[in-house]
């Protein structure tokens, strides 16, 4: 398998997709609600750029039915039903909902890579079992790390290095060099908080008060599920 890494959600637009299997990672925070929210029973995660195409997409299911979520500078939009949180996608929120989800990333990224032939969501959360499923495939793969603001983001780096390495236990692999460069950063001694201490994404959400996030995003393999998008208009299981 060929693995190629794209740094952020903006460098997507000049790489190709078509044909191609897709992972999206943007582990603080929208990868990790979009697991969370599946996993506790909701219906589909649509993933939207903006928050008035929320609006509209919002409309067109019955009352009730469907919740507006999403972040913008890492709290919720005003007037949506729910943030970026995943501490807020429970099962007695979100079962049978449709999840309407926008961010300043991750949706980005997903809506930069709706060309390819199959996309999934990774996160810390469900690392292992991705890795085992896409390690199943044996055409190229591309990484994409959504970034922050446009800009590198350690978090994500350090999750899709991870992804690397373990895809590599169960298949040879030929890496770009930043891969290669994140799977060798993945490999060093530490906790993930260890590893994260200087990420200036995962600080920005503790100096806003989103500790519980941060520390429930950081947790490896809760999920044994690959969120994937389906008909290239929404997530599913």
């Amino acid at each position: 398998m060929k693995i190629q890494v794209v740094a952020t959600a903006r460098q997507l637009s000049a790489v190709p997709t078509e044909n191609k299997t897709v992972v999206v990672i943007d582990v603080l925070r929208a990868t990790s609600v979009i697991t969370t929210a599946l996993m506790n029973g909701a219906s589909a995660v649509w993933p939207v750029s903006s928050a008035e195409e929320a609006g509209r997409l919002a409309e067109k299911f019955a009352p009730g039915w469907a919740f507006r979520c999403g972040e913008r500078e890492g709290r919720k939009i005003p007037g949506f039903d729910l943030g970026n949180s995943p501490l807020e996608f429970t099962k007695d929120v979100v079962a049978g909902k449709n999840i309407i989800l926008t961010t300043t990333n991750g949706t980005v990224a997903i809506q930069q890579s709706h060309a390819a032939s199959r996309l999934y969501i990774v996160s810390f959360l469900n690392l292992s079992f991705a890795a085992m499923k896409l390690a199943e495939f044996q055409d190229e793969l591309l990484i994409a790390c959504s970034g922050t603001n446009d800009l590198f983001s350690m978090d994500d780096a350090l999750c899709a290095g991870m992804l690397i390495d373990t895809i590599s236990q169960f298949q040879p692999l030929q890496v770009d060099d930043l891969g290669l460069t994140l799977q060798s950063f993945a490999r060093q001694p530490g906790s993930l908080f260890q590893k994260l201490r200087n990420c200036y994404h995962l600080n920005y959400l503790l100096s806003i008060g989103y500790r519980e996030d941060v520390d429930y995003c950081l947790q490896t393999d809760l999920f044994k599920v690959l969120p994937v998008l389906q008909n290239k208009t929404y997530l599913s299981l």
